[in-house]
């Protein structure tokens, strides 16, 4: 359902461009590069300034919710691992919108990262609801986590209208799938942030954790923890 909504919002997109264009002249080959290269500063400056830290900090608190529930002494380092992968899956988009050139290759990728997320988001739900507390506060965390991924490829899907419907075999454009990086690159004072922001705020504390796990895990101190109420309403 996603994906039908986000490939309408291109062709909508793609709709709006072409009647524009047909009620004055064609835009010339020079003037498409110039509007898709202001299309993908705009891309930058969403993902860096927006994305970036709304993502960081959600993948802190995250942590800090995991940590409250005693995550190590419950649900343990499975769960802990499924947290890494899904940080791996949604810098994906991430990543791909940042330093990419976006065409249908860079789309696929992104669209292909964020339904890796999607599933293992559901892996993760059903192995951790019978052995951990998930409070309200940790559920929302995860809502604006989970909804990152489709963000970023919905937004991309509306700037680059075009080899969006290509992937559909529409529109006017052939699709694109080389991968090619940005030019110009990222600045490298951008990148130092882009790694710093992600790494150090939500990365290396879920490495603690995961750490934590295995320590808990070496002790025997796994699943002692798990509330008994969650076995009870959860079991198989």
């Amino acid at each position: 359902m996603l994906l039908a909504g986000a490939a309408s919002l291109a062709f909508l997109a793609a709709k709006g461009a072409s009647s524009k264009g047909r009620a004055g002249d064609q835009p010339t080959p020079a003037k498409r590069r110039k509007s898709r290269q202001a299309a993908d500063d705009a891309t930058r400056r969403y993902l860096m300034y927006i994305i970036m830290p709304v993502w960081s900090l959600a993948g802190f608190l995250d942590w800090l919710w995991h940590r409250q529930t005693k995550i190590e002494t419950t649900s343990g380092a499975k769960e802990s691992v499924m947290h890494l992968l899904m940080m791996a899956e949604a810098g994906v988009p991430i990543l791909t919108g940042l330093f990419l050139e976006m065409n249908a290759g860079a789309l696929a990728l992104i669209g292909a990262g964020w339904l890796a997320h999607e599933a293992t988001v559901a892996w993760d739900v059903k192995y951790t609801i019978s052995r951990r507390k998930i409070f309200p506060r940790e559920q929302h965390t995860h809502g604006y986590m989970q909804t990152i991924p489709f963000e970023i490829i919905a937004t991309m899907v509306c700037l680059h209208p075009e080899q969006s419907l290509s992937l559909l075999g529409l529109g006017s454009e052939k699709a694109d799938f080389k991968l090619r990086f940005r030019k110009p690159p990222v600045p490298l004072k951008d990148f130092i942030a882009i790694v710093a922001c992600m790494g150090l705020i939500s990365g290396l504390p879920h490495v603690e954790e995961l750490w934590r796990c295995y320590r808990a895990q070496r002790s025997g101190l796994a699943g002692k923890d798990i509330p008994q109420c969650a076995r009870e309403l959860y079991a198989s």
